[in-house]
């Protein structure tokens, strides 16, 4: 668990060099030697607050996007489906964002800082969330009580990161709304707004 920050300034600063770094010479090149050169923060500072680069990369993706993927609660499970996964396309789609979120997915497979980095930092967050999205839906009716909140979340979500990943389909929201009802059509849950 990282030490709390006394200064902002220098916080912001590791994870712009951070970013930029990332977009500028991949995640594997990526020193914890050279965010400090760039950030003109300590290396001593920066092991305080962070135990490693992964820590440091995933925090400034996080850090990027946010603010504009959390989950509304508009009483509607398709809505806040097609909402949330919008703007979570939106943001991946930004330039470079979607491009090193690929890159460091490919790199957790190799990379157990980063792995666990990755799923503590970005998946299991927004999985919590979601977990208690599709629970409202279920307490109002939306979908039946022996729903897999897990099976939805990678219904609607899994196909997002493979158009990420591979660019063969859109990311807009048309395609999301059809990914969310197909998947609420194959839960039990399909009820489409008109």
């Amino acid at each position: 668990m990282s030490t709390p920050r006394r200064s902002a300034r220098a916080h912001t600063a590791v994870l712009d060099a951070a970013s930029q770094l990332v977009l500028e010479h991949g995640y594997g090149r990526l020193t914890v030697d050279a965010i400090c050169a760039r950030s003109g923060v300590s290396k001593a500072t920066v092991y305080r607050w962070w135990p490693n680069r992964a820590a440091i990369v995933v925090e400034a993706l996080l850090e990027s996007v946010q603010p504009d993927v959390a989950y509304p609660d508009t009483g509607s499970l398709r809505e806040d489906l097609v909402g949330q996964a919008t703007a979570l396309a939106r943001a991946l789609a930004a330039p470079g964002l979607g491009g090193t979120l690929v890159a460091l997915l490919g790199e957790a497979r190799d990379d157990r800082d980063l792995a666990t980095a990755l799923r503590n930092g970005w998946q299991e967050p927004r999985r919590a969330a979601g977990r208690e999205v599709v629970r409202r839906a279920v307490r109002r009716g939306e979908l039946p009580a022996d729903v897999d909140a897990d099976l939805v979340l990678d219904g609607v979500y899994g196909p997002l990161y493979l158009r990420l990943l591979f660019g063969h389909a859109g990311l807009g929201r048309d395609e999301v709304q059809r990914i969310v009802d197909q998947v609420l059509d194959g839960c039990g849950g399909g009820h489409r707004a008109g």
